[in-house]
Formats: C-alpha cells, structure tokens, sequence
C-alpha cells in the first residue's frame, strides 16, 4: 500500500503535527511506503525507512495566526505539484484544509484515486470566536450577526474542500454529529498515547497543595478566561500552565501568582504531567483532546466541558469530572477535586488504566482498516 499525506503542518507544534509523526512511526515499523507532503520555512527531504517527508516552502507566506496551520494565505511552490505527481499512490489522505491541502485538493478535483479527508479543527467556531472579539465595539445583536455570518462562510468552505472525498475521517462522535452538514460519509479515526512517556513514574516531588494542571495552546478560544476567574484569588491550590500562544501575556498578568512553564517536550514534559494532581481542560473547540489523554495516562483525573470531543475521553466520576463551562459547575468539580484527595487519587489511578487501552498503535490498525476497506471497494466498483 502506498499512502500519500498532505498536510499543512508537520514539524510544528500542535496535536495535527503530532498525529502525523505517530504515524510516520508506525507505518515505519510496519514497513508501510508512507510519503507525507507539508509545509515550512525551507524545503527539505527526509527518508526514515518506508517513509519520506517532503516539505516546501510558499512562494507568498502570509500566516494570520501563527500557531494553528490551517488559517494562512500562502501561494504553494509549484515543486509540490511536481513531486507529489511522481508517484501513483493506493490512497491520498487529506490532513488539513490550509494552503497546501486547497492547492491539492484543486489539483485532485478529477483524479479517481481514493481520498480521505481528516477533520482536526472547529476551524468555523474559531471564525466564529475571532469575528465575535474584533467587532466587541458594535451592538451584541449585531456582533453575533457578524459571528454567524463568517461560521458559514468557513462551513461551506468546508463543504467545498471535502466534496470530492471518499471518507470523512473524525475524532470523536461529538465531532461527528457536526460533520453531518458536510454530506459525506464519515467514520471515526480516535487518536492515542505513549505510556512510555506518559505515566506516573516521572513524578519525583510532592508538595503541599494539590497542583491543577493545564497543557495547551494559550489562546482566547480555549476558554482560559474561565480558569482566570477560578484560580485567580485562590489559596488552596497551585495552578501550572505548559503551552505558549497569543493569550500568555494577559494570562500572566491575570494569574500573577499561577507557573507558566512555557513550551515543554520531552522528559519535562512527562514530569510536569506526573508531578501535577489533577488536570483542567476548560476548552470547548476540541475536536478530540490529545493533552487530556497524555494527563490521563500521567495518573490524573481530568476536569473537562460537556462540549466537543474530550468528554468521551473521560468517565464522569470514575476516572474525571465532565460539567458545564460555566464558573459555578467548572469551580464545583474544582473544588471536589481539592477537597477529596482519596477520591482524586482513585479516579488518577482509574484515569491511568483507561489511557492505557488507547495506544497510537490500535488508533493507526484501525486507520489502516477503513484505508484497505476504502481501496477494496473503489476496486471492486470498476
């Protein structure tokens, strides 16, 4: 099988990269011709085994929010064309709908190859949050007009990018309840964790508060105004914050007293999970929610919204908490997690087995399945 991934983002920082450099590790191992065609400052080539990694530069790189790929403007280099075309590939899988993944997806409009077209990002929510925040000086009846207004530009965008799929690939089933206005098949692709790096060992100090742990993107759409006004004036509880992005200097001079770690990988990473108690996810846009199973499979429970994919990670008051969010529900689960520390502890425990179960290595045998299933049945069907 050779399988062809275009992606706006590959050796950047965010859970669509991450997803694909897991599996640029499994199809390596499985021995799986895997050629992944991405994005960056400069072109370069990279061979690991069965897998290849092309990546181009634009020849016009305009990016309008600089860490989430799939809102830019950018002319591709007609070098994407040339090497991507080399080669007659069994099944193309559309990443990310950015510069990269338009530009294929205009080239591809005819070609009979199977394709797959994976949904990472609420990208029409965040349109959604943006138009809300730039037009705060007009009237609020007018303000949620513009709002709506750019959701449905980008949904039919959406729509638009997708047409010529075979196979709508989701995360989660909260996100594919959403994707229904897209008119496509769809089927669920979950992701997974290494326990490796991921796991209570790496605890090595304990303090003496409880320490609530968020990891992420630092941006207005993931809800942090929310953990501002719950661990603002607290005492009784540390609150630490990995991740960088647009919203970290409001969020320091707001949480004066929270630690901001910056941007972690690796060993710190995994130690920053592990020495925390329990972790905070307040985000009502993700799709999925790679961080909560990193925290999960770390030892903590987690504390997330009933809105998007992270509550299907969790098991409401067995291995986390899942509430509304809104202060007085998000501060409540808050609170009984600072409170009961036996019961914090169990759910960790019970967050750490449910983690366990869910290997990047099942997620990418069950990718391969609906990939196979998909090219028999465009075979079968000439």
């Amino acid at each position: 099988m050779k399988i062809a991934v275009i992606t706006d983002t590959y050796y950047t920082i965010n859970g669509v990269s991450r997803t694909y450099q897991e599996m640029a590790k499994y199809c390596r191992a499985k021995k799986i011709r895997l050629d992944i065609f991405t994005l960056g400052k400069t072109s370069r080539t990279e061979k690991r085994g069965t897998v290849n990694i092309f990546q181009f530069t634009a020849s016009w790189p305009v990016n309008y929010y600089y860490d989430l790929p799939p809102f830019d403007v950018r002319i591709i280099s007609p070098g994407f064309w040339k090497k991507f075309s080399q080669t007659k590939y069994d099944l193309i899988h559309l990443a990310t709908p950015g510069s990269l993944g338009i530009a294929a997806r205009i080239m591809l409009t005819n070609d009979p190859t199977p394709k797959v077209g994976c949904f990472h990002t609420l990208v029409a929510e965040y349109a959604s949050d943006w138009a809300e925040k730039s037009f705060n000086g007009l009237p609020q009846p007018l303000k949620k007009s513009m709002a709506g207004f750019s959701q449905n530009i980008i949904w039919n965008l959406l729509k638009w990018f997708y047409a010529k799929t075979d196979l709508i690939l989701a995360p989660s089933s909260a996100i594919e309840k959403k994707l229904k206005i897209l008119g496509r098949p769809i089927k669920i692709f979950p992701r997974g964790v290494d326990t490796e790096i991921f796991n209570p060992s790496f605890r090595n100090t304990k303090g003496k508060l409880p320490v609530a742990l968020y990891v992420g993107r630092l941006s207005t759409e993931k809800n942090l105004d929310l953990l501002v006004k719950l661990f603002k004036n607290r005492t009784d509880v540390k609150l630490w914050l990995a991740g960088a992005g647009p919203y970290l200097e409001a969020l320091k001079a707001q949480l004066p007293q929270a630690k901001f770690f910056g941007y972690l990988k690796g060993k710190k990473l995994s130690q920053v999970y592990a020495n925390a108690d329990f972790f905070v996810f307040p985000s009502t846009t993700d799709t999925f929610g790679n961080v909560v199973l990193e925290a999960q499979a770390s030892g903590l429970p987690a504390i997330v919204t009933n809105i998007g994919g992270p509550q299907e990670l969790v098991k409401n008051k067995i291995d986390g908490l899942v509430v509304k969010p809104a202060t007085k529900e998000f501060g409540s689960a808050v609170d009984f997690l600072i409170k009961d520390e036996k019961t914090r502890n169990l759910m960790g425990q019970q967050a750490e087995m449910a983690a366990g179960q869910k290997s990047w290595g099942k997620a990418f045998g069950q990718l391969l399945k609906i990939y196979q299933g998909l090219i028999t049945d465009k075979k079968s069907r000439k």
